[in-house]
């Protein structure tokens, strides 16, 4: 019986001292294994503050960026409001220009004399019928009105042929009785379209040149047709009178024009002369 003790308790202390063994190496194993979580979780930290570091930085800039959208929002607002404003003035100065365009037209010069004696409007008249798609008369302003195309080739000051017979059967009305109180102002016009070639640039830099060469032309064919010399004035006018639009083809041609004037004798003097009216009325 003292003998099973013993063994009994010799198994024990064995058993105790195995059993200390397996305890320790554990116990070192968890020990290593706290060891490596606490550095992975410093390392969890260490990313942690950088990824909080990294958002506090984005934050900070997409504030900036929203300020700087609010702004812009803010001035697109503005250009917005101030593009309606302007565009709202656009249209009342669009209206009132339509406006004062349908209540005036610049056209023919305002040259108006008295009312022509009944024997040269009749004589006028017949001669406006009788050469009626070349030449318009005014009764009123006493204007004799030349189409441009039909006296010139285009961009040449030269009187074609076939019209000289129209401005000598004129010739013929001026030198009359009847228009004898009376000199006459020839007034050329052009369209819009520029002098383009170079040869026809040389003699007539611009629409002005041209429209007063033609002016001047249209006095000598005149003059060589038997009218008076020192009856005869001429102006150019240029692109600046039109009497219609210069978009199309048949404004523009109606554009090209030379009007003749009659006016009484003595009202077209020099600069600082009185004129004097010799036709008695």
């Amino acid at each position: 019986m003292k003998v099973r003790r013993v063994l009994c308790g010799a198994l024990c202390g064995v058993a105790l001292v195995a059993s200390g063994c397996v305890s320790l190496d554990e116990h070192r194993r968890l020990q290593a294994a706290n060891m490596s979580l606490r550095g992975q979780n410093q390392n969890l930290e260490a990313d942690l503050f950088d990824a909080r570091s990294l958002n506090d930085s984005l934050r900070t800039q997409a504030d900036a960026l929203q300020s700087q959208l609010d702004a812009k929002s803010t001035l697109v607002m503005n250009l917005q409001r101030e593009n309606d404003q302007l565009s709202e003035t656009a249209r009342a100065v669009q209206a009132t220009l339509e406006e004062m365009a349908g209540k005036y037209q610049p056209g023919d010069i305002a040259i108006v004399g008295p009312k022509l004696p009944q024997e040269l409007d009749s004589a006028l008249k017949s001669f406006a019928s009788a050469h009626g798609d070349a030449v318009a008369y005014d009764p009123v302003t006493g204007t004799v009105k030349w189409k441009g195309d039909l006296l010139f080739a285009l961009g040449s000051d030269v009187v074609v042929e076939s019209a000289m017979a129209a401005l000598s059967d004129f010739v013929q009305v001026l030198n009359s009785p009847a228009a004898s109180g009376f000199e006459v102002l020839v007034v050329g016009h052009t369209d819009t379209i520029p002098i383009k070639h170079d040869a026809t640039r040389a003699k007539h830099p611009t629409n002005w040149h041209l429209s007063a060469h033609r002016a001047i032309s249209v006095g000598n064919a005149l003059a060589k047709s038997g009218y008076d010399w020192s009856r005869i004035c001429v102006a150019g006018c240029g692109e600046q009178r039109p009497v219609a639009s210069n978009e199309t083809d048949q404004g523009r041609s109606l554009n090209r024009r030379v009007e003749i004037y009659l006016l009484p004798r003595g009202s077209i003097v020099a600069a600082g002369t009185q004129a004097t009216d010799q036709t008695g009325s």
